[in-house]
Order: C-alpha cells, then structure tokens, then sequence
C-alpha cells in the first residue's frame, strides 16, 4: 500500500479521511460518562456501511507509506483499533496515543507493529492494560498452544506478506490462548458484555504460525430486551462495515469448510484513568468458570441462511 491509496480517502464527516470526523469526536465526547460498551456503539455508528480495505494504514513511512489512521474504510483489525483508542482515551483527539499502545510493542514503526495476533497484539493490548481476557469468566474454556519455530516462518506460504519484515523480528516460541469451543461459543454468547473484543480462531496448523483470521466488537442490542450485536469491518457480502447478530455469529463459524473454526476468545476493555478511578469494584474480579472437558464438539456444515450474506457465506 502506498500514498494512492491514502490519496483516495477524500472529505468525510467535516475532515480529512485520515483524521478523526468532528461528528464522531463530538459524540465520543457527549457518550463519555456511558459504559464502554455503548460508548462503543456511539463512536461506530457512522462507520456502518464503510468499505472493508485490508491493511489501509501503515506508518506513514517505508516500508509501509499509508497514513497511521483512516476513518473512511477499515479492515477487522483497524476498525477495532481505532474504535477502543477513542473510547478509552481521555477524549477523542488523544486516541493515536492508545492505538499506539494497542499496535506497537515500543516506538511506532513496521518492525515494531503487532502484526501477529496470538503472539504479539493479544498478549501486548493486556500487558498495556487496555484488554483483560475474561474467555473463562464468560464459558467453560479450553487451551490452545501454539509452538512457532523458524521453520515455521520459512516454509509458511503467507510470509510474502510480510517481505519487510526481517526475520529476526518474527515472533518464536510457545504461546497459549484461552478459547471457547464452538458449542461454548453459543451457550455463552448471552453472556458476553457489550464492549467486549471476539477473536475468531481457526483449527491449529502445524505448518503455520496464524490461528487468529477475525476480530471484531460487541454492542448492545438494538431494541431493549434484543440481541446483542456484532459490529464487525467483514468480508461478507458486501464487504463493508456491518453488524450481525451475535448468536447467528457463533453458529455461522459452524460451516466454515476449506479452515474449519475452532472457536473464539473474549476480551474486555479495561477502562483508564478517572474511569477506572470510578469503578466500585472490578467488574472481572469473578471466579473463572471450570474448564471445558471432553472432546471438541463435531458440527456438519449446514447452507448458510439468507441473513447471512450469501454472496460471500463462509468468509469472516
């Protein structure tokens, strides 16, 4: 990506499509006393409908000349970043200062972004203090370890995506990620809090350093006495930013075929500063619930239904 692709984001909502929109600072602000979760579907809303464009920012500079933020297209990842910098910060115009922290592991630049999601961005968001992972507070979890080798990044077919990146910058080791399996992932989606981060794994391939393909927030319900909502920038349909409903979510990963879903993790914003200062308790102080035991669940992929985009039915 390169400066036509930031020279496409024209005027949008009063200011540049790289600035934050003056409506959508305004509404952060008016929202600030809220919980997080609604603050969230404030901050969003005028996102819906936006284009879904992989990898539309960058550094500003090489290796990666797109601007550090844009706000009229997003990818899953992006739309995340951008909407919990503006709730979590103080106000909206000191944003840059969370994503930072949400996308680098030191001062920003390609080699330092958390490109990888288990090894890197999950795993600096909690130590940064911005995310805490209530996977077990909200169902019964399961572990997933990963081993990384560089083997690994040498033969992955995926690593011409990240020519710039030097090998010595690739993440090594062993992690591990707290997940719901996919039946979990339904039981417990009434359960799951507006605000919270869904991280869609897929099963674990030895030969590839990814699990993590989908990240995406939830929202409160439309109406009172709805569903709780995924808000979510997708490849699905029309590939836009969009919401579905959260249930239909947890069942729709069921079908994926050709890399079939393993489940997801839960994460919760933490909130800063007099926020938190605010707080009479800690909302995840809770004991997590027992593991989940036994073997995976087994699903048949099933057609998906006419809500589910069927353009495009089994991409995230």
């Amino acid at each position: 990506m390169g400066w036509a692709s930031w020279a496409l984001g024209a005027a949008f909502a009063g200011g540049t499509a790289w600035t934050v929109p003056s409506a959508v600072a305004d509404a952060v602000r008016a929202a600030a006393e809220r919980p997080v979760g609604e603050r969230i579907d404030v901050a969003t809303q005028s996102f819906l409908g936006l284009p879904y464009q992989n990898d539309a920012v960058g550094e500003g500079r090489a290796p990666d000349l797109d601007p550090p933020a844009r706000y009229d297209r997003f990818d899953c990842l992006t739309f995340v970043e951008e909407a919990l910098a503006m709730v979590l910060a103080a106000d909206p115009v000191d944003a840059p200062e969370i994503r930072d922290q949400l996308r680098y592991h030191g001062p920003p630049a390609y080699a330092a972004r958390n490109h990888f999601m288990e090894a890197q961005w999950i795993p600096g968001a909690i130590e940064a203090g911005l995310l805490v992972d209530v996977t077990d507070r909200v169902g019964h979890a399961r572990t997933l370890t990963k081993l990384v080798t560089p083997e690994v990044w040498q033969n992955w077919r995926g690593r011409w995506r990240f020519a710039s990146l030097a090998a010595a910058d690739l993440p090594l080791g062993s992690w591990t990620i707290r997940y719901l399996d996919l039946a979990e992932a339904s039981a417990a989606a009434p359960r799951i809090p507006a605000g919270s981060v869904v991280v869609t794994l897929r099963a674990e391939r030895a030969w590839s350093p990814v699990v993590t393909t989908h990240v995406s927030l939830v929202v409160p319900p439309a109406e009172p006495g709805g569903e709780l909502r995924m808000r979510h920038a997708t490849r699905m349909g029309k590939q836009v930013v969009r919401d579905d409903r959260l249930g239909w979510y947890m069942e729709h990963l069921r079908d994926y075929v050709n890399w079939p879903a393993l489940g997801v993790a839960v994460l919760a914003p933490v909130e800063q500063g007099p926020r938190l200062a605010a707080l009479a308790t800690d909302p995840w102080s809770t004991s997590p619930l027992p593991d989940a035991g036994g073997e995976l669940p087994r699903f048949e992929a099933r057609p998906i239904p006419p809500y589910a985009a069927p353009e495009d039915p089994r991409s995230d």
